[in-house]
């Protein structure tokens, strides 16, 4: 008498998880194009959405309110790589860093004193796993340029993996920064 089969139990399907050092990789293998806009975070690979005209235009009077503010021993950076941790490797509009040479290497969390993010089509996910991720690696200050309300989310006081202070800023309102104490922008200035 044959014996009726066992079930086939299959585990559930788990993403596949990639690393810094594969993003690497398949950038020298041409699978990932210099042109290509993606993200690592938290170990997937993220397509960005095109720049549209706003995003380009708060990203850039961004930069230019908060260069100009800086100290010296500061720099901004505007849509380069930060290295978060192994699988978090993502490209900020914005991060202020530490003045020292990064030909080796992506600024680090150690290196990082502010992020800022524009928004539009983005902004739940800015808001949401963005936030996060930049909480878990400790980045001390995080914005989020709300475009499509004219708003300003800042985010402070990073622990056990999110910000326990969020403050609103209208349109109309000035934001002083709580790490940088020399940059204080009205909001509207960051704005297209």
């Amino acid at each position: 008498m044959l014996g009726v089969p066992a079930p086939l139990v299959l585990e559930p399907q788990r993403p596949y998880r990639f690393t810094v050092d594969d993003l690497y990789c398949m950038a020298a293998n041409g699978i990932i194009k210099d042109d290509d806009r993606v993200e690592l975070i938290e170990g997937e690979l993220v397509m960005m959405p095109p720049i549209d005209p706003g995003h380009a235009e708060g990203t850039d009077n961004s930069q230019h309110r908060i260069d100009r503010q800086i100290e010296p021993q500061f720099r901004v950076r505007c849509q380069h790589p930060v290295h978060l941790s192994s699988i978090s490797h993502p490209q900020p509009d914005i991060a202020v860093v530490k003045q020292q040479s990064y030909k080796d290497r992506h600024p680090g969390p150690d290196d990082i004193l502010l992020i800022i993010e524009v928004a539009n089509s983005t902004l739940a996910y800015d808001l949401g796993r963005k936030k996060l991720m930049y909480a878990t690696a400790a980045i001390p200050e995080y914005w989020v340029i709300d475009l499509n309300d004219r708003l300003l989310h800042v985010f402070t006081r990073p622990k056990r993996g999110d910000y326990t202070e969020h403050r609103i800023f209208a349109h109309d309102e000035s934001v002083q920064s709580t790490t940088l104490k020399s940059i204080k922008v009205r909001v509207a200035d960051l704005l297209p």
